[in-house]
């Protein structure tokens, strides 16, 4: 009867810690990791479209160049430069907020919708399409 007593007790203060941690269990690990991805890339492109601005040059970068494309091969350095520069900031912006969107969505308001929950994928996954098509009219363009 003891040993049943305090298994009933261990979960009972388990329950009460995971209600205190709003990140338990996988759901929450993966609403963490998205939240991860979306502040980590908005500042990303945000760090990269201040340093393209305050120097001028390419420079390695994973966000900046098409595909298959490099700083060496690029025919139109300035042309480029004046073309990326608007867009990546925009990136950067959308992809922090849907961030704090998320944010406030899943802990602030604690709200849980279907439809909310399928456009905090897809709504930065158009984004990344979009960035994606912008990429690609530069490969086009200035390569």
């Amino acid at each position: 009867m003891y040993r049943l007593l305090n298994a009933a007790e261990a979960t009972a203060a388990t329950e009460t810690a995971a209600n205190a941690n709003p990140f338990v269990g996988m759901g929450d690990m993966l609403s963490l990791l998205l939240l991860l991805m979306l502040f980590g890339s908005g500042i990303y492109a945000i760090y990269t479209y201040i340093r393209l601005h305050k120097t001028c040059m390419l420079f390695p970068n994973k966000f900046l160049y098409p595909g298959g494309c490099t700083p060496d091969t690029c025919a139109d350095v300035d042309g480029f430069i004046d073309y990326i520069e608007p867009r990546l900031l925009l990136l950067g912006i959308a992809m922090i907020l849907c961030g704090v969107g998320y944010l406030a969505y899943s802990i602030a308001l604690k709200a849980t919708n279907t439809l909310v929950d399928i456009a905090t994928i897809l709504v930065p996954a158009g984004i990344f399409v979009w960035y994606m098509f912008v990429q690609r009219k530069a490969s086009k363009e200035f390569w």
